[in-house]
């Protein structure tokens, strides 16, 4: 058995059924605590936060809206509705896993209290801040994250989005060693989905999530049987490309080629 602390974000549209379904698996008893980061970064505001929202486009922003108040609702009620729970916490709770809310992790304070659960491995799953080498080296085996592209290709955000604007017809979900820059580690796992015709922005971000869980189960695999060192494979920097957060014009551009953000054929 490993010792396995997951860092995420209490990000309710998508991660609490990624993690619910970890938790679910043989190894979910090696999960021994998750760690709540803040939903975006300190250079992120919520300003920023809402505006980059906002471009998607104000129905977009009202669903989401709705959604996030609802599943807030259904949260603190500790409600299990249509097979899945409505916030990471809350999963968390039902399958008895003990959570810590961290500002800062690469704070001193947090230093410490991860170390002090020793864990074999560190997993950075949609977390929201860059882990310093004191964090990246607490873990006996490895530090690791999960990406939602098919690096070295689509570092950097939303890689759904970027597949998508670009036409790709396939694209996958990578498990890499972390290190301090983002996105860039050795690759221990890379397991490829492909993208159907009518595939929307959503519908892709879901796939690629449920994707997470099996990718996430071969990596644990390779460590346990490898003794902490997994065959891994390059992850070359000179085939890297590397995308921020689309703006307006990217997303317009997106509109105008077919793809839907939310709904086929609709919206």
């Amino acid at each position: 058995m490993a010792r396995i602390v997951i860092v995420t974000t209490d990000e309710p549209f998508y991660l609490p059924v990624t993690i619910q379904r970890l938790l679910e698996t043989h190894a979910g008893p090696d999960i021994k605590k998750i760690v709540l980061l803040p939903p975006t970064a300190k250079k992120r505001t919520w300003k920023t936060l809402m505006a980059e929202q906002l471009g998607f486009g104000y129905i977009y922003f009202l669903y989401r809206g709705v959604q996030y108040v609802a599943f807030k609702v259904l949260s603190r009620l500790n409600l299990k509705l249509f097979g899945r729970y409505y916030s990471v916490d809350a999963v968390a709770r039902a399958y008895g896993v003990p959570v810590s809310r961290i500002e800062n992790i690469n704070s001193a304070e947090a230093v410490e209290e991860i170390r002090a659960d020793a864990p074999d491995l560190i997993v950075s799953l949609s977390a929201s801040q860059i882990f310093s080498r004191r964090v990246i080296r607490i873990a006996r085996w490895a530090t690791i994250n999960v990406h939602n592209a098919p690096l070295p290709r689509y570092q950097g955000m939303l890689p759904s989005f970027w597949v998508l604007y670009h036409g790709e017809r396939e694209t996958a979900t990578t498990v890499h060693l972390m290190d301090e820059t983002i996105d860039t580690g050795d690759i221990v796992v890379q397991m490829r989905v492909e993208i159907s015709e009518d595939e929307t922005l959503d519908s892709l971000i879901r796939k690629t999530k449920l994707l997470t869980v099996d990718a996430l189960l071969e990596a644990f695999r390779l460590f346990s049987e490898h003794g902490g060192e997994p065959p891994t494979r390059p992850n070359p920097p000179e085939e890297a490309t590397y995308f921020s957060f689309p703006k307006k014009e990217d997303i317009r551009r997106f509109r105008e080629s077919g793809r839907k953000v939310l709904w086929k054929g609709i919206y």
